[in-house]
């Protein structure tokens, strides 16, 4: 079945589907997010006009740090990995995510960077799969945690963070989402691997953006690493 390009029937749709989630005990909340490939809705504003839409108090949204620098800054398609004037596009784009989200109607954010190919992702490349967007084959292979610049990572991820947590003032549920072609080794030894890198990563994005956590979490973040 083909996608349809009517926005209203979507929305309908979501909205129909929230409401479900309102009858439950205790409710179900939703949040849409926008990916940097997407067909339909690939900036975080177009989410946000979505959310709004739908106008719903379990539907909000989803901040994904990767996915906001993913289809502003970066390019895997480019020898630069980078859009043209990627760096005006992303201060523009957080100030306009200051200026017009509600954070009440944010219920989750996302926190990953992404490394930089050698090589552009076109045909020829090792990551190339014809049927998928090129930042949705870089999406799904080259995620890194936070800060994790001796593995390549180059995404304004401090900038848009600092945006979400100290410019909306976010507080709430994030989560360190990583999508690595590590993730398809068989070695046992990954969980514990990844598991630790992301521990890592969190306490540099607790240092950095200077977020506040309750004190058991505090308390067991150095007792995994």
């Amino acid at each position: 079945m083909p996608l349809s390009e009517d926005r209203a029937l979507a929305v309908a749709d979501l909205q129909a589907a929230a409401d479900m989630g309102l009858r439950e005990q205790p409710p179900i909340r939703f949040v849409y997010e926008a990916l940097c490939w997407g067909t339909r809705c690939d900036t975080w504003e177009e989410s946000w006009e979505t959310v709004q839409a739908v106008n719903r108090p379990n539907f909000g949204l989803c901040l994904d740090t990767f996915n906001i620098a993913g289809r502003i800054y970066a390019d895997p398609t480019s020898p630069t990995g980078r859009t043209a004037d990627c760096d005006r596009a992303v201060e523009e784009s957080i100030e306009r995510l200051v200026s017009t989200v509600d954070v009440g109607k944010v219920f989750y954010v996302q926190v990953v960077d992404a490394g930089r190919l050698a090589e552009p992702l076109v045909e020829g490349n090792e990551l190339y799969d014809a049927d998928q967007p090129p930042r949705m084959s870089w999406s799904r292979n080259c995620r890194l945690f936070y800060g994790e610049r001796e593995r390549g990572a180059y995404l304004p991820i401090l900038q848009i963070s600092q945006a979400i947590f100290q410019g909306l003032g976010f507080e709430g549920w994030v989560s360190m989402e990583l999508f690595n072609e590590r993730m398809s080794d068989e070695d046992k030894s990954v969980p514990r691997e990844l598991a630790h890198r992301g521990a890592i990563a969190w306490g540099k994005l607790v240092r950095a953006v200077g977020l506040r956590i309750d004190a058991e979490a505090s308390t067991r973040i150095p007792a995994s690493l």
